[in-house]
C-alpha cells in the first residue's frame, strides 16, 4: 500500500494516509467558514499520527462532525462524524507532495459554492 504523508503548518502534528483514489470538495457554509474557501480533501480514511497527537484538538462544528487542528499553530487538517470516530476525512492542503493523477471527484453542496469561481464542466 501507498501513502501520503502530511502535517501541520508548525510541524507539530504529522501522519500518513493511504494514498487516495480521489479526491471530494465540499462547499458546505461550515466547510467554506473553517477553510476560508470550499473544502477539499480525502474522505473517510484511516489516519496513522505519527507526531504531535497530544497538539491534536477536536472543535464540535455542528451536532454530527467534529474538526481537527493543531493547538499550537491552528491548522485545520481532519473532519470526522462522530457516530464513526475511526474513520476520518484529511484536507488536501495539509498533504505533502500529492501526485497530480489523483483526480478531483464528487463535490458536495454545489450550490452553497462561492460566485467566484466555476465548476469545470458545469455551467451554473
Amino acid at each position: 500500500m501507498t501513502t501520503l504523508s502530511g502535517s501541520c503548518l508548525c510541524g507539530t502534528i504529522h501522519f500518513i494516509v493511504p494514498t487516495p483514489s480521489r479526491f471530494e470538495v465540499c462547499h458546505c457554509d461550515d466547510c467554506r467558514r473553517w477553510h476560508g474557501v470550499s473544502a477539499i480533501g480525502v474522505d473517510l480514511t484511516i489516519v496513522t499520527l505519527t507526531s504531535g497527537e497530544t497538539a491534536l484538538r477536536w472543535f464540535n462544528s455542528s451536532p454530527p462532525v467534529e474538526r481537527g487542528f493543531c493547538e499550537t499553530c491552528g491548522s485545520s487538517l481532519f473532519y470526522r462524524a462522530k457516530h464513526d470516530p475511526r474513520r476520518w476525512s484529511v484536507f488536501h492542503g495539509a498533504l505533502d507532495d500529492v501526485p497530480a493523477s489523483i483526480p478531483l471527484g464528487p463535490q458536495h453542496f454545489v450550490g452553497r459554492r462561492p460566485n467566484l469561481y466555476r465548476i469545470e464542466g458545469r455551467s451554473d
